[in-house]
């Protein structure tokens, strides 16, 4: 697989996870657990390390996730549905500017 990705450094392993098979991204404390189509890695990083690596397919939308807008089946009742049935819900500001941003990514994806 080629790509960009982002390189992972664990006590375990260290790998590459390519952006292409991320689902999404969630900070939970000290740990970012990246969501893949075929694994979970679990990273003692912030939110900062993460984004120097992402492209304009991520949303931004809470301070807690990445989404991968590749990856959205649909955003309905505050809820974002993704591939390999992964849902997270969100708040109603986050979930508002969630939906903006995916719409115009959407748009933007047309042209």
């Amino acid at each position: 697989m080629s790509g960009k990705y982002i390189p992972v450094k664990t006590k375990k392993e260290t790998s590459r996870v390519y952006l292409d098979e991320i689902i999404y991204v969630e900070k939970n404390l000290r740990k970012t657990i990246l969501i893949t189509d075929s694994r979970t890695v679990v990273l003692y990083c912030d939110m900062a390390y993460i984004k120097q690596f992402i492209d304009e397919r991520f949303m931004d939308c809470h301070r807690s996730f990445l989404f991968n807008m590749d990856k959205i089946i649909i955003m309905t009742n505050q809820t974002v549905y993704m591939e390999k049935g992964h849902q997270v819900g969100l708040g109603r500001e986050s979930f508002r500017r969630g939906r903006r941003i995916f719409d115009r990514y959407l748009e933007q994806e047309k042209r």
